[in-house]
């Protein structure tokens, strides 16, 4: 008797347990991003800032990444790899025909923290460090031929994900990097440039 109540109490608590599991992996499968291992590859405008929108006109970006699924948490590790080139003001090269051009390579182990886990829409944060080497060319002034250094950096920012198909999910991200130059790109201290990316991650 007491056995055949428990069966009655149980049963349906197990039952109701696995549908519950069984919806939060039809979330993630609506998403894209079940599998243990998800690639994002994606392009857009870095804009340069501070002292580096002094130096640099708006420019253009591109990234890829390896993500990490961490099975029922909402923290995903990713290794990114970033490029962005810009043109350098006329202003700063003082020098008529002359051009120049600048260039940021990263790779960055960052830590992606999702928002929600439900929606077509799925916001989150994202944030971490790497190294960053930046690379100035200067054609046409006297004496000066650029420099080249690699130093370390920060980013953090935000994006969202949507649904485009079945195993195949659209991204947009904004970030801010933050790369302590040691004065070589700009001559100055800090180097910040706020990328925004479109993509795709399948």
């Amino acid at each position: 008797m007491f056995g055949r109540s428990v069966r009655r109490v149980l049963v349906p608590i197990a039952l109701l347990s696995l549908s519950s599991v069984a919806h939060a992996q039809m979330n993630e499968a609506e998403m894209g991003s079940n599998r243990l291992v998800s690639i994002g590859i994606g392009g857009g405008v870095s804009v340069p800032v501070s002292d580096a929108g002094d130096a640099f006109k708006n420019g253009f970006n591109a990234q890829g990444f390896v993500r990490f699924n961490l099975q029922g948490l909402p923290i995903r590790p990713r290794l990114d790899f970033t490029f962005s080139k810009f043109d350098v003001k006329d202003a700063q090269l003082q020098t008529a025909g002359a051009s120049g051009t600048g260039q940021i390579f990263a790779g960055i182990a960052n830590v992606q923290f999702a928002l929600t886990h439900s929606g077509p829409v799925r916001p989150y944060i994202v944030a971490g460090l790497g190294a960053y080497n930046t690379k100035t060319d200067i054609n046409g002034v006297p004496n000066v031929s650029g420099s080249s250094s690699t130093d370390f950096g920060i980013n953090a920012g935000a994006g969202a994900v949507f649904k485009l198909g079945s195993m195949l999910s659209g991204y947009v991200e904004g970030r801010i990097d933050n790369v302590y130059s040691n004065k070589g790109m700009i001559n100055a201290d800090q180097v910040q440039v706020v990328p925004v990316t479109f993509g795709i991650v399948f």
